[in-house]
């Protein structure tokens, strides 16, 4: 049994957001270049790329690296793909990013799992804002998050609101007295609510190849990120 799984979510995506993935950065299709960021990590003992049957995973399939596997799913919502993935390989936790998130950082993923790991009987872990949480109601794209699997098969069962089917994270957030949560403060610099990591729309790429090209990085560094962020927003507080 693998100990962490690392899992890139290349379904349920919007035509918008597919569109994107075949997108180039440093010469690797976005899709190709989130999953390195996750194959760079110390503590995952494997990644999976998720796609949709049909189309859209043909397309999915086509831009994954050909050394990680891709495990296709008729599944509707998050909270069904998680089920059906972590049953397939047989993992005890797992980390979940988005596939259109070009920023996400090894660092980051491994800080996560670690924390997860020091308290035993964790049922998730996420990355905490000042005021918010991220997976709730806001734009992301750069913060993973940590499930224990055998949580995420009890919770599957029972779960009914689509809004915590989609979005897992936000019922443990919200049920804080029932399960083990732990959250870690946001890196200085990347707690911003007004700019998107993600894609949605093109003027969503042109920001982040702008930051892309700032960093001048073929490896992400969070610590890097957040220093041109914090210039940014020094720099418009004086103006």
């Amino acid at each position: 049994m693998l100990k962490t799984l690392g899992i890139v979510k290349g379904a349920l995506l919007t035509e918008k957001q597919q569109n994107h993935l075949s997108r180039r950065l440093e010469g690797k299709s976005v899709l190709e270049w989130v999953v390195r960021q996750m194959t760079d990590c110390e503590l995952l003992d494997g990644v999976v790329v998720l796609a949709d049957e049909g189309a859209a995973g043909d397309l999915v399939n086509g831009l994954a690296p050909i050394d990680v596997p891709v495990y296709r799913s008729g599944a509707q919502d998050t909270i069904g793909l998680l089920e059906k993935v972590l049953g397939q390989f047989a993992a005890e936790s797992c980390v979940f990013i988005g596939s259109d998130w070009p920023f996400i950082d090894p660092i980051l993923i491994d800080q996560l799992i670690r924390t997860a790991n020091i308290n035993g009987k964790c049922d998730y872990a996420a990355y905490q804002f000042t005021n918010e949480i991220f997976s709730v109601g806001r734009p992301y794209g750069l913060f993973p998050e940590w499930y224990c699997s055998s949580t995420v098969m009890k919770i599957s069962e029972k779960l009914d609101d689509e809004v915590y089917r989609s979005l897992p994270g936000s019922f443990f957030l919200d049920h804080q007295k029932e399960y083990q949560v732990e959250l870690l403060a946001a890196p200085p610099g990347l707690d911003q609510g007004d700019i998107r990591f993600s894609f949605e729309d093109e003027e969503d790429w042109d920001n982040i190849m702008e930051l892309h090209d700032e960093l001048s990085l073929e490896v992400l560094d969070c610590r890097k990120l957040g220093s041109v962020l914090g210039r940014r927003t020094n720099k418009n507080l004086i103006h």
